[in-house]
């Protein structure tokens, strides 16, 4: 018997600075999938080529007690954080930070991509620390494409990105804390997939653009899609003659109070007054930016990258 369908969650416009993305992740319907806590969705932006400006730390954020995951559909971005790490990544990369026990972080359009301009379309993913890693040291890792492993689906039917945790032999590099999975799967035109699924673990399902269907039911445009907790088989299917993407995600519910407010997500309000408390004493640190100081200076990063 397929795995059942329980919600679907369209999400609600929001402004990230200069983007306006989807926000889906927590909803109405539900607070979390596993480990994950939170999904925006970047709308596909398209940028004209300008002169590169480095950044100047006006959009950097504090998080602790999390890690985020950004995953990068096409465009680049540029990460910088209080705990000295810098990398940028590409279409089909992604950014992951641990943020522990509290960490500043700033991500930017890349150099490269503001002179060349283009479309930027991404994810970003929170995945809620258990309370035995919110205390620790932050990390990051820049996951490029080419590290990312790729599996054939049988049939001709497509491939599959195993972003974060296992399918079968394939393992993602990232770290993980808790029991964890984010798949994106590519379907051939007219295919069709069948991904069995395990027990005690949330499934969901985000379909970027155009549609898919679910076991049956069509979704897409920006939509998330939430299955029933028995175990069952979610069959994908393209009707579409071009190839079609469509995210798995999901993993082991981590049992133990969550409290979200703002960036920082804990175990209790106490938790949540004393994150804000170190943030504002200093004590996540500062982000140390490499010098940019002329035009020539900006020619140069540009072709290191």
């Amino acid at each position: 018997m397929a795995k059942s369908i329980i919600a679907q969650v369209g999400g609600t416009n929001a402004r990230v600075g200069k983007l306006l993305v989807n926000r889906l992740l927590p909803s109405r319907m539900v607070a979390a999938v596993g480990p994950f806590v939170f999904l925006d969705h970047v709308y596909p932006t398209r940028f004209e080529p300008q002169v590169p400006k480095a950044p100047t730390g006006e959009t950097a954020h504090p998080h602790r007690g999390i890690a985020t995951f950004t995953y990068v559909l096409s465009g680049a971005l540029e990460h910088y954080d209080s705990a000295g790490h810098h990398g940028v990544v590409a279409a089909g990369g992604a950014q992951w930070m641990k943020a522990g026990r509290g960490v500043l972080h700033d991500e930017n359009l890349s150099l490269d991509f503001q002179a060349k301009g283009g479309v930027l379309h991404a994810l970003q993913f929170w995945l809620n620390l258990p309370a035995r890693h919110k205390a620790e040291a932050p990390d990051y890792l820049a996951l490029h494409s080419t590290a990312v492993p790729e599996v054939l689906l049988p049939e001709a039917a497509g491939s599959l990105r195993v972003l974060l945790g296992a399918l079968g032999d394939a393992a993602s590099p990232v770290p993980a804390s808790s029991p964890q999975f984010l798949y994106h799967m590519l379907l051939s035109p007219k295919a069709t997939f069948t991904l069995a699924t395990k027990v005690d673990l949330d499934y969901a399902a985000f379909v970027p653009a155009e549609p898919v269907r679910l076991n049956g039911e069509p979704h897409g445009q920006s939509e998330l899609v939430l299955f029933g907790a028995e175990v069952g088989p979610i069959t994908f299917t393209n009707p579409s003659i071009e190839p079609v993407s469509v995210l798995v995600f999901g993993g082991e519910p981590i049992p133990e109070p969550v409290v979200a407010q703002g960036p920082f997500v804990m175990n209790s309000h106490a938790e949540i007054a004393t994150a804000y408390e170190d943030f504002f004493a200093g004590e996540y640190g500062q982000i140390t930016y490499e010098v940019v100081t002329s035009p020539q200076d900006l020619s140069t990063r540009i072709t290191l990258l």
